[in-house]
């Protein structure tokens, strides 16, 4: 084996089970791995023989642990590749920079995507580990803890040993993992040896990657509601000189708030907060383990002005102060400002730091003896935590450079020596910026010597964050999490316990479900679920909207509930879905405006205020589609695992237009999932409409694996635009009669859900009211234009109760009278039994259940009384026994006097219990378990696992003000504001031109395919595929008159001047292009079917007053107005709804 010293041996004989064998040139054991069960074997002559059965597979330069891939498919991970990064205290660190999975159940076929992008994380030279040298193999040191925790033994914290959970199926058979497995982490470590004399100093920085959130750069941000922030980095500068330590820790994090950045898209890379009222518990939670973990601390804060980074600086400043942790000193520093203006400006931050490190020293160790101690840290952030955090760091580092050597001996006066250390170390921390940059980022950092480099640079973050990023971050959930990721059984166990206890219990699983409802108390909540069409949201401020009924009765219909007396009941979490929202043209759909999102939200915010406080758990806008949750300020420590996803449905998926909107959460521990749609349009389009359903349900992807399904309560609302398939005259008539039960056969929604097509098993209240569509705006009168569409009940709530409890009990469904759009308002009112844990019930169901499934071993040791050893000739009587009991073991070995018997299960061995005292062959047998005091140790762990949850939980909610402000950033950044006479106009990049010209193109098309109805009927017939030429002598000022009985008159194009002699006639005005010489202006004719809703604002409309249906004159353009030939003109925007 050399340098390798593990070697891998698998058996593939047919006719027995398939086993792999580990050697080990540095054991006198070896370990068998066989039926998902470890024993180890002596290396004697029986075993020897034993292996003649083997072959060889690889060999290792160490083993990383046992990965459960799922519940059949287990691997061993092999190291197979390394590269030596240098020696501290007599030990190799190395790169691992190849890995091999062997599977443990049958030669594996590694077409699986997830397995071969998961082999090739592990082998991308992010992960290191430490082993014994050649010259002194008993050697340790653990990469995963910094030198005080060496020092002292504080190796109980996981926090940086990334390869955790796979020790846990040796640790299961009482094997000790850390004798074959490597203790690994994820980082940098960058070594330097540094000669003084004729003596040598290792000068080291490692860097080690939090496992508690991980993620790439675009996938993980700020922080999870443990505390836990992305990209969190423990940087230790290490110098080790003889017998001598000295060890200085920085830490860098993620901002420690509820952010996300997303990646390359319309709009990109726009920060936007999250539940900026909800963050205090979490950001709480992250300050207390800093300060648990590392003493006193300070944050330098690198985030520079610009809009999005100083809204979050403002945010993070407030939380700070606003929270019980004022005592912590804030720093402020805008990297990129100070750097411009000189390079010496660093030298004010460092004047500032200068007299916190003095105070907070650092750790010195010499022969076993602790010299000093460092007391606090420094956290220091920017957006990625990358390039500026890493200058920092840099120069924090060589400040203390000088204190590190004194402490040591070691003779820095002599100028040559300290510059010596000093160019040594600037290389090292220059390296590991870009190592960690590579983990986070996907590149090196970024470090503004040398444009091209940068730009190249930039250029490779840009195709890793969208190409390859989403993959990887998968590999990170599932290397992290095995079999768990993704599966509902333990997603369901992991909101009841804490989870590293699950990860180390899995075979108890199903047995804690089946007896979580003695774990849990019931809390009751009131869940206010509403939708609304809101036709383009422009009228929500409109003066004749004054005079209307007001938001607070659709949000408060108390006064429709029976069984509510109380004036004060109000819900405790109110989901809102808005469709339509903004205008649905091209230019929306391209890149949609934030600005009615933010009016909305003030406006539902205010109304809620009037009954009480509540606070912005979340919102999310995919276009026109917007859904906004709500929810009251002491339910916030309750709240965790907040995700949010959308899926564009419109256009076959190509566009936001139509689409879904999802938001879950996990409250107590009752997971809840709320969605909002707005499917596709037209009376006959069904099929679509149960497609658009099917590819939310499908597409619709939260973290860790979960789906809509996933979770105990689903709350799906919005614009289904499911029809009613009677005439309008027919439904009008049942609705003046208040005949509802007639119309309800005749739902499409009704009907699509009997024969199982869409929301199967979904449930809804009983339609006892008016159909919400189609109205016009400001009246109580059914659609009274030309196509007359008939009544619906397009806007629904409908919801799923997985737990099978009866969690859910509807108390109210109905519609409000809300007038401004030409939908109604629909809502509904749910009872919520939500499951809290009891800390003591949780205890006891735990210790029960960990009695009775047994040791985790499943180990059982058989002898004979008054015997030195096992008789061989007794094996197969004992397993006549066991058969007769019904069970058998999987694997068996004799050791001294003892016939080891291991089984599928803890509770087989409990069975095998019974034989002792039996007698065989006339001897008497003495059976006992193997681990007798399984249940003590267990206990132990569950009490310290709830102990720690909560303290945690303890966390108190306290409440900010003007929190708004940080909620929303301003949109439209890509948008160049033109000045240009008396009205300005909102100019796009030919790149946004293209787009919106191609879903205009497309948007011309499907609405030139759909059906058109017929006037006063609720039937539709096929559109004309062409539109027949306009007779010259029917027209009226440019626009064609509508023939008596005949369909609705066509607008044609207006003519596209040909040179720029015609200009003086034509309708259009050019766009004013930054590519182009001409600056004039392009006044587009205001679609009355989008009511202008055009990207090209003019204050020219054609909504002239007395025009017929909308149809006005076209505005003459101008006789100055310059053409440019080089413009296309753009197709006239169709109706689209």
């Amino acid at each position: 084996m050399g340098a390798r010293g593990f070697r891998i041996l698998c058996r593939s004989d047919p006719d027995l089970p398939y086993s792999v064998i580990v050697e080990s040139n540095r054991l006198e054991k070896s370990l068998l791995l066989e039926s998902s069960a470890a024993v180890t074997l002596a290396n004697d002559e029986s075993t020897a023989e034993y292996k003649k059965a083997y072959t060889k597979v690889t060999d290792g330069y160490g083993l990383i642990g046992i990965w459960h891939f799922s519940k059949d498919e287990n691997f061993l991970l092999v190291v197979t590749g390394v590269l030596s990064v240098g020696q501290i205290s007599n030990c190799d660190i190395y790169r691992v920079t190849a890995v091999q999975f062997v599977s443990l159940r049958a030669p594996f076929d590694t077409a699986d995507s997830r397995v071969i992008d998961l082999q090739r994380l592990m082998s991308s030279g992010m992960f290191y580990f430490a082993t014994g040298s050649s010259s002194d193999e008993t050697a340790t040191f653990d990469l995963t803890v910094s030198a005080r925790k060496r020092a002292v033994g504080d190796t109980n914290e996981h926090d940086f040993f990334w390869n955790r959970n796979l020790h846990f199926p040796l640790e299961r058979y009482g094997i000790d993992s850390n004798k074959w497995f490597v203790r690994m982490m994820c980082g940098s470590v960058q070594v330097r040896t540094v000669y003084v004399g004729n003596k040598t100093v290792k000068l080291a920085i490692l860097s080690r990657l939090s496992c508690r959130r991980v993620g790439t750069r675009f996938n993980v941000r700020g922080v999870d509601d443990d505390g836990h922030v992305a990209n969190f980095v423990e940087t230790e500068q290490l110098l080790s000189y003889e017998n001598c330590e000295a060890s200085f820790i920085q830490v860098r994090g993620s901002v420690p708030l509820f952010w996300e950045q997303p990646g390359l898209n319309v709009g990109s890379h726009k920060i936007k907060l999250r539940a900026v009222e909800a963050t205090a518990p979490a950001f709480n939670r992250h300050f207390c383990q800093l300060k648990q973990s590392y003493g006193d601390l300070v944050v330098v804060n690198l985030l520079g002005s610009k809009e999005g980074e100083r809204t979050l600086s403002e945010a993070y400043k407030a939380h700070l102060d606003n929270s019980t942790h004022k005592d912590v000193e804030f720093i402020s520093f805008d990297y990129h400002a100070q750097m411009k203006l000189s390079k010496s400006s660093i030298d004010i931050l460092r004047n500032k730091l200068i007299p916190l490190l003095d105070k907070f020293s650092f750790f010195c160790i010499k022969d076993s003896k602790v010299l000093r101690s460092q007391c606090g840290v420094i956290r220091t952030n920017c957006l990625d935590c990358l390039d500026r955090t890493n200058s920092v760091q840099t120069m924090i580092g060589l400040q203390m450079l000088a204190s590190q050597l004194q402490s040591l001996n070691i003779e820095s006066t002599k100028v040559n020596v300290a510059l010596r250390f000093e160019e040594a170390l600037k290389d090292l921390w220059q390296k590991n910026g870009d190592s960690c940059s590579v983990v986070y980022a996907g590149t090196g950092a970024i470090e503004g010597k040398s444009k091209l480099k940068d730009a190249s640079r930039s250029l490779a973050r840009t195709i890793q964050n969208n190409l390859m990023d989403a993959s990887k971050q998968e590999s990170f959930d599932m290397f992290l999490l095995g079999s768990a990721y993704g599966n509902r059984l333990f997603d369901q166990v992991e909101s009841l316990l804490p989870p590293l206890v699950v990860q180390e219990c899995d075979r108890a699983v199903e047995w804690l479900m089946e007896r979580a409802g003695e774990m849990v108390n019931v809390v009751p909540l009131t869940v206010f679920a509403g939708t609304w069409n809101v036709n383009g949201g422009k009228n929500m401020h409109n003066i004749a909207f004054r005079n209307r009924a007001p938001l607070t009765e659709w949000l408060f219909p108390n006064e429709q509930l029976v069984s509510v007396n109380d004036s004060n009941f109000h819900a405790d979490i109110v989901a809102i879905g808005l469709e339509e929202i903004i205008d649905l043209n091209a230019s929306n759909i391209v890149k949609a405006s934030t600005t009615n999102q933010r009016l909305w939200c003030d406006g539902l915010r205010k109304a809620l205020l009037t009954k009480g406080k509540y606070i912005l758990l979340g919102c999310e806008q995919l276009v026109g589609v917007c859904l906004f949750v709500f929810m009251k300020p002491h339910l916030a420590p309750f709240v965790r695992d907040v995700a949010i996803d959308s899926v564009k449905t419109g256009m076959g998926g190509a566009a936001g237009n139509k689409g879904s909107v999802s938001l879950r959460l996990t409250i107590h521990a009752t997971s809840v999932c709320f969605v909002c749609s707005h499917f596709a349009a037209g009376q006959n389009e069904v099929r679509d409409r149960n497609e658009d359903f099917v590819t939310a349900l499908k597409r619709i992807k939260f973290p860790m694996g979960r789906e809509i399904l996933s979770h105990d309560i689903i709350i799906w609302m919005g614009d289904f635009n499911y029809r009613i398939s009677l005439p309008g005259e027919i439904v009008k008539a049942a609705v003046r009669a208040e005949q509802f039960a007639q119309l309800t056969p005749n739902d499409q929604l009704t009907q699509q859900r009997a024969l199982g097509n869409t929301f199967m098993e979904f449930e809804e209240g009983t339609l006892n009211f008016a159909p919400t569509y189609k109205y016009d705006t400001f009246s109580d009168d059914y659609d009274t234009s030309e196509k007359c569409r008939a009544p619906a009940w397009t806007d629904r709530v409908l919801w799923k109760d997985t737990t099978k409890r009866s969690a859910v009990k509807l108390q109210w469904y109905g519609r409000s009278e809300l007038k401004t759009s030409d939908h109604r308002p629909v809502s509904a009112l749910f009872r919520v039994d939500a499951f809290a844990v009891d800390p003591e019930n949780c205890k006891s169901v735990y210790e029960d259940v960990i009695s009775s499934v047994g040791p985790p071993d499943a180990t059982v040791l058989v002898s004979v009384r008054s015997a030195a050893a096992f008789p061989v000739e007794l094996y197969y009587s004992v397993l006549d026994k066991l058969v007769q009991l019904g069970i058998s073991p999987r694997l068996s070995k004799f050791d001294g006097p003892d016939l080891w018997l291991i089984f599928e299960s803890g509770e087989m061995a409990l069975a095998a219990l019974s034989m002792d005292g039996v007698y065989v062959a006339d001897m008497q047998l003495n059976v006992r378990l193997r681990s007798p005091n399984w249940a003590e140790s267990e206990n132990l762990r569950i009490d310290a696992a709830l102990q720690s949850a909560k303290s945690a939980n303890s966390i108190q909610y306290s409440t900010m003000d003007d929190t708004d402000r940080f909620e929303f950033d301003d949109d439209d950044e890509e948008m160049i504001q033109l000045k240009v006479g008396p009205q300005g106009t909102r100019c796009a990049s030919p790149r946004f031109l293209a787009q919106e010209r191609l879903i205009e193109s497309e948007m011309t098309r499907m609405s030139a395919a759909s059906p058109q109805q017929v006037p006063g009927t609720g039937y539709f017939e096929p559109r004309p595929s062409s539109v027949p030429n306009p007779p010259t002598g029917d027209s009226k000022n440019g626009w064609l008159a509508k023939p008596e009985g005949g369909p609705l008159p066509v607008r044609p194009v207006p003519p596209r001047p040909d040179s720029v002699s015609s200009r003086s006639n034509s309708p259009w005005r050019v766009p004013s292009d930054p590519h182009l010489q001409d600056t004039a202006t392009w006044q587009v004719p205001s679609d009355p079917h989008t009511r202008g809703s055009s990207c090209f604002q003019s204050a020219s409309a054609y909504d002239t007053p007395g025009s017929q249906q909308g149809y006005g004159v076209p505005v003459a353009a101008d006789a100055s107005t310059s053409i440019s030939n080089s413009v296309p003109a753009v197709p006239p925007r169709p109706q689209f709804q």
